[in-house]
């Protein structure tokens, strides 16, 4: 009687690897630190010195992004930048899809001259809805 032999191969058993812990370290790093850089960039800067005015309770609401701030000496900036009357003016033609709402960043030291004239000339550009956006009292 003949005998047939089949050689069989059995798949070598590697040591398990362990998972490598840092690449979540890494991920949760980078999360971070995009979080910040996006954080950071959200919100247009402030004149320097710029000190929020302050009240009582809070009843309305407003939009940051795109609002004009208005520093104690009564000068006006949008992102940063300083704007001349004229600057103002264009930027009131330029704003025809939401020319009736303004928001407006006060200093609590502006005299109430400079929000009087600010409000006429945001009125006499179209503004109907003025918004004064303020910080609470007690707020940090």
């Amino acid at each position: 009687m003949k005998r047939y032999t089949k050689p069989i191969h059995l798949q070598e058993l590697k040591p398990h690897r362990r998972a490598d812990s840092s690449l979540a370290l890494i991920n949760v790093v980078f999360l971070l630190l995009l979080f910040l850089l996006v954080s950071g960039t959200l919100r247009p800067p402030l004149p320097e010195g710029f000190d929020w005015a302050e009240t009582q309770q809070e009843n309305g609401s407003g939009k940051l992004e795109g609002s004009l701030v208005l520093d104690r000496e009564g000068t006006v900036w949008l992102d940063g930048d300083m704007l001349s009357d004229d600057d103002l003016g264009l930027l009131l033609e330029a704003r025809q899809s939401d020319k009736s709402r303004m928001v407006v960043q006060v200093d609590r030291r502006t005299r109430m001259e400079a929000v009087s004239a600010l409000a006429d000339r945001l009125k006499a550009g179209g503004v109907k809805r003025l918004t004064l956006m303020t910080v609470e009292t007690g707020a940090p």
